[in-house]
Parts: structure tokens; sequence; C-alpha cells
């Protein structure tokens, strides 16, 4: 590491530091510097709890997760329709710290949680995270859960935001870039390739080419070939 650090220098080297690192490792060391921010950057922690499987988050060894997580498929429709409704109560009072919220989202299956949603979305004509968004409840806690909900929902659309969000006309973040690219090379980083070709009309890496330079930009485009 300390070679790395002597020959590298800049968003390479911040890059080429996480790519280095244990699958494991690399997670918690972005966790681990969100938490340490003058303000903490909710956002990585929430991605990050909400795109690993249970057992994913186990290894993190993490606090994020306490309860067991059904993974399967199977949907309850009733209990969809009966929890969008308690959802919908909590959004509308400004309760996002509401205990039944909190117990709904951190225990359902995602397959369980996209049915609530969609009856949400059916019954009030919006989807909950717009709901959020313009709710009672401008906190910072607020932000953090409609994260976690986009990432629940569709982790590869929420993936698709951060990038070109990453790569405004204003400048690159070239922190965000980094994070999406090296945390999904090794997982699912074709899935969010499709989906933004499907959203920008362009490739990924045609916009990463455009958006970056140097050896970042061939240390970014070479972990986009290994997208699987």
């Amino acid at each position: 590491m300390q070679r790395l650090q002597s020959e590298l220098s800049g968003d390479l080297e911040r890059a080429m530091y996480h790519w280095v690192l244990d699958p494991v490792e690399r997670q918690a060391v972005m966790v681990n510097a969100a938490t340490k921010c003058i303000h903490e950057d909710y956002a990585v922690i929430v991605e990050i709890a909400c795109t690993n499987s249970s057992s994913e988050l186990l290894a993190l060894l993490l606090a994020l997760v306490s309860t067991y997580r059904y993974d399967g498929d199977e949907v309850n429709d009733a209990l969809a329709k009966s929890e969008a409704k308690i959802l919908h109560e909590a959004v509308t009072n400004g309760e996002t710290d509401h205990g039944e919220l909190i117990r709904i989202v951190g225990t359902r299956s995602r397959a369980q949680l996209n049915a609530t949603f969609s009856w949400f979305r059916d019954e009030r004509g919006t989807s909950i995270t717009k709901a959020l968004q313009h709710g009672a409840d401008p906190t910072g806690y607020s932000h953090a859960l409609r994260t976690a909900l986009r990432c629940i929902s569709d982790a590869n659309k929420y993936f698709v935001k951060v990038l070109r969000n990453a790569m405004h006309k204003s400048g690159t973040d070239e922190d965000s870039l980094t994070r999406v690219i090296v945390l999904h090379a090794e997982k699912d980083l074709k899935g969010i390739k499709d989906a933004f070709q499907k959203r920008a009309s362009v490739a990924l890496e045609k916009a990463i080419d455009n958006d970056t330079s140097g050896d970042y930009k061939s240390f970014l485009m070479a972990l986009l070939g290994s997208g699987i």
C-alpha cells in the first residue's frame, strides 16, 4: 500500500487504493470514511446496506442490519396492501422514523417491498420516494430513507442516477464515480451499464471516456471491461 501511495496520486490513487482491497474490506473502508465526514455521507452507507444480501452484510460485521431478511421471491399481496397503507400514513404525517415504517423496510424481502411500493403507487398516484421528497420531514434521515427505498426498488436505476450526477456538466464527482465502478466491477456492473445505456442513450464507457482523463480514465475503463 505504501508503494502505491508513493507512485500514484489524486483520483487514480484513491481508486487503486480501494480496488486492491478485498471486496468486504473495500466496503467497510468506504462506510468508515462516510461516517467520519463533517456531514455524514448517509448515501454511501445506505447504498451498501441495501444492495447486498443478508449474508454479505453479515460478512461486513456492521450493525446496519439487525434482523434476518428473507431473500426469496414469494409475495403476500394482502400484506403488501395493508403495509402500503401504513407507509402512507407515516409519510403523510411526517413520521419517517415511525417504528412500523422502519420495521417494514428493515425486515421485508425485496420482492415483498416492491409489491408494497406498487400498491402505494396505485392507491396514492405517486411513488413512495416522491411522497417522501414532498413530505413534512425534510431531514437528512428522510433523505437517507429515500435512498434506501430507491436501492431496494431498482438498484440499477439508482446507480445510473448517481453516475449521471457524478458526470454533470458543472464538474465530475470523482469520488462517486469511483465508488460505483469499483464496488460493482466484480458483482453487478453489467446490469448498471445496460441501465445506463437505456437511460442516457450512450454507453457508460463513452460517458466516462468523455468525462475523465489520463491513467484514472484508463483504470476505470479497465474495470468496466471486467463487469460480469
